[in-house]
């Protein structure tokens, strides 16, 4: 079975559930606590998975309530907040590996592979 996939539900529940593993609910204990940081990360998979940017993804998830009932989103986040999550988030490098792992477990597997050069 291909661990990889096109589905964006899939691709936010891994996304999800790595976050969930790696990193702590909040980042500070006087956050506003209106999104987790395993959410907003997941929401940052989804940004590349979708090859889009901040304000992008918030149209995404805006018009597709299904995906933020898969994350567990109230509300869609601002894009501002997801540039902040950004620049928090990965800026150290486990989490950068972290989110390149995710999309790469979520990307199909021909995409990744280099076509044989034709002489």
């Amino acid at each position: 079975m291909s661990t990889t996939s096109k589905s964006p539900r899939k691709v936010a529940l891994v996304a999800l559930e790595v976050g969930k593993d790696a990193l702590p609910a909040y980042c500070h204990r006087f956050s506003p606590k209106v999104f987790t940081q395993p959410q907003l990360f997941a929401c940052l998979v989804l940004k590349e998975f979708f090859k889009t940017d901040y304000r992008g993804i918030m149209g995404i998830l805006a018009d597709t309530p299904s995906l933020c009932d898969t994350i567990g989103l109230k509300k869609v986040p601002h894009w501002t907040t997801l540039q902040k999550a950004s620049k928090r988030l990965l800026c150290n490098a486990p989490v950068q590996k972290l989110l390149d792992a995710s999309v790469a477990r979520a990307r199909p597997r021909w995409r990744n592979k280099r076509r044989p050069s034709v002489k």
